[in-house]
This record gives structure tokens, C-alpha cells and sequence, in this order.
């Protein structure tokens, strides 16, 4: 209907973006440097932010630059598993025979690695997503895994990418270990508020719509209302255009905003 009704090329505000299209905020192409750092050193990287704010599609546009000849991508989303399960969920992405044995799939897990690196000229990079999730266990396995010849090499990319709380939980004397190796940690912050704007009207752009569909006052509430998370920003645009498209109005002001801001 928004579509019909605005003219647009094609849905705007889509969770589906492709990577070379998402926006670029400060802090956004900060934590593209220091992944490429990471490409450079290996070893474990930390990367959190509250719920909604694109971490994952930070990654996702990182991933999609990496060189295959290069690199093996590897996307370990599921979080919430025991010990074992860990283990197998690991050894199975990387592609290795899953042994019944804790041992055995140490033994796998490393091989593999040291294989794509000294086989196949891959480094592998180990993505965990939700790491918040992961219980205080698993911490202590993945530092054991991450320990190749006796710690003086690092021949894996870990990317460990969680909310904002996985900072303070690593903090926590049982994790100091694990807090100690990682190399390089990042916190993803929300959009400013001119951010916001440029954000906005990106999207418009992209959609092939006027980037002046929103005007100054319904920017305003939209950044007082998300407090600068894209995700939101996302839904309040798409749920005050579809207020708008129905009502048949040119402009989306503030009104529609806030009225959009009542279904969140």
C-alpha cells in the first residue's frame, strides 16, 4: 500500500538491505576499522550493543567484503546450549566429523582450523552471535579451543557479538581469563539525532522517494521517540507511512509519529 500510494521503487526501511547499501554513522565505520584490524591480528574480537542498533548487519556487510580466497565465513547463531552441544554445533560448522567424545572434539575442532589455514590459505572466521546468551562455561571452552600452540598463535578470526550486558559479564572475576584475551573490543552506540535524519533520508533515497516525505518536526519525534536505534527508527517510519498512505496525506508530520509510536 505504501508503496502504491508514495511511489516507491521498491519496500524502504527493509531489514533485508543489501550490505553495500546500509548507512554509514560514525561509529558504524569505526567498528569497520577495527574489523579490518582484526583481519589483520586474529584472535577474539568483542562487539556489543543494545537490542536493535545493527550489529548483526554491521556484520553481515563485513562478511560480504571478505575475500573468499581469503577467508572461510563461519555463523554460529544458536547460544543457549550445553557444553557438548557447543562442541558439536562447532565441530559441524566447521565441517568436521562430530565425534561422541568432549576430547575428540577438542581434537577436531583445532585440526580443522589448522587445516583451512595451512591446507586450503583460509582463515577461518568464527562469528557467535547472541554471545549473551552463551552460558559461563562455554567461555572457558572457547578460550581452550582459541589456545593453539601453547598460545603463542592465533590462527582463527572469534568474533563474539552480544548486548550491551555481555560487557559487564565478562568482567566478572570468573571470566578474567577469557576477558584477558580478548584483543579488541567495540560498542556499537545508536544514531544521533543528525544521524537520524541522514539515516532517514538514506532510506527515502534508496526507496527512490523525496527525502523530504518526513518533515523536521516528525524527524524530531522520530529520534526522540527510537532514541536513535535504527530498528526502531524502521518501524516508526513504516507504520506512520502506512497512517499516512491511508489518511492520503503527502507530508508525515509529528501526528503521525506519535500515533505510530502507540503500536510499538
Amino acid at each position: 500500500m505504501i508503496e502504491a500510494y508514495y511511489n516507491f521503487k521498491k519496500y524502504p526501511f527493509a531489514k533485508d538491505i543489501s550490505p553495500e547499501d546500509i548507512f554509514i554513522s560514525n561509529t558504524v565505520a569505526e567498528l569497520q576499522e577495527r574489523l579490518e584490524y582484526i583481519k589483520e591480528k586474529r584472535g577474539i574480537m568483542l562487539i556489543t550493543a543494545d537490542p536493535g542498533v545493527g550489529k548483526t548487519l554491521a556484520l553481515r556487510t563485513f562478511v560480504s567484503k571478505l575475500n573468499e580466497n581469503q577467508y572461510k565465513f563461519f555463523y554460529m547463531p544458536l547460544s543457549t546450549v550445553n557444553v557438548l552441544d557447543f562442541y558439536r554445533q562447532l565441530c559441524g560448522e566447521l565441517g568436521g566429523e562430530i565425534p561422541y567424545r568432549k576430547a575428540q572434539l577438542f581434537t577436531t575442532i583445532q585440526n580443522t582450523i589448522k587445516e583451512y589455514v595451512d591446507n586450503y590459505q583460509k582463515i577461518p572466521v568464527i562469528i557467535f552471535d547472541e554471545a549473551h546468551l552463551l552460558k559461563n562455561e562455554n567461555f572457558y571452552e572457547l578460550q581452550i579451543i582459541s589456545n593453539f600452540s601453547l598460545d603463542s598463535v592465533d590462527p582463527a578470526i572469534f568474533i563474539l557479538c552480544g548486548q550491551s550486558h555481555l560487557r559487564d559479564n565478562l568482567l566478572r572475576s570468573i571470566h578474567l581469563s577469557f576477558n584477558q584475551r580478548i584483543c579488541l573490543k567495540f560498542h556499537l552506540c545508536p544514531l544521533n539525532k543528525k544521524e537520524t535524519q541522514e539515516y532517514i533520508e538514506h532510506h527515502l533515497k534508496l526507496a527512490g522517494s523525496s527525502p523530504n516525505l518526513f518533515n523536521q518536526n516528525a524527524i524530531c519525534a522520530i529520534y526522540q521517540v527510537s532514541a536513535g536505534v535504527p530498528r526502531t527508527i524502521n518501524s516508526l517510519a513504516i507504520k506512520s507511512l502506512t497512517i499516512g498512505a491511508l489518511e492520503k496525506k503527502d507530508c508525515i508530520c509529528e501526528e503521525e509519529i506519535y500515533r505510530a509510536s502507540k503500536e510499538l
